[in-house]
């Protein structure tokens, strides 16, 4: 018996296709295995080679929240920032993608650049549907200008 012949529907494209998802799990898993190690110099470097190895891929949005991880858990705010500002980037009209706006204002905020912050919490109140969001970027505010006024005094 000699190997099946490929079916029709299932082209040469669509197996190669499967098989470089397959190949992208199982960088993500290593990515994730080295972050739970605190490992985080790997981890970092697992994930970066998946998002230039792996473009579209399903798992991107998790392999840049780990990314995110080990940036927070590595004290790099400014990497974190712009992480979470392109998955916002990727998924601008989801909650996710937001979420992900938010939080890159909050690291903003922690690094002193308050103009960036609230250029992205005035953005995410005036354009968001998510009222859940948008009351934490304005909470956000008001915490600023607070801080703000005091400094100020």
């Amino acid at each position: 018996m000699g190997m099946a012949p490929l079916s029709a529907d299932r082209s040469v494209s669509q197996i190669f296709a499967e098989e470089r998802t397959k190949q992208g799990d199982l960088l993500f898993k290593k990515a994730k295995e080295f972050l739970e190690d605190r490992n985080h110099y790997q981890s970092v470097e697992s994930c970066k080679s998946f998002l230039i190895l792996y473009p579209g891929h399903p798992r991107t949005r998790e392999v840049r929240k780990a990314l995110s991880s080990n940036y927070r858990m590595t004290g790099d705010i400014l990497a974190l920032a712009e992480n979470e500002l392109k998955i916002y980037k990727e998924y601008p009209n989801t909650e996710e993608g937001l979420e992900s706006y938010l939080i890159s204002g909050k690291a903003y905020v922690r690094m002193g650049r308050e103009d960036k912050a609230h250029q992205i919490f005035q953005d995410i109140i005036k354009n968001t549907y998510s009222s859940k969001i948008a009351q934490e970027a304005e909470l956000e505010l008001t915490q600023m200008e607070i801080l703000g006024e005091s400094k100020n005094k």
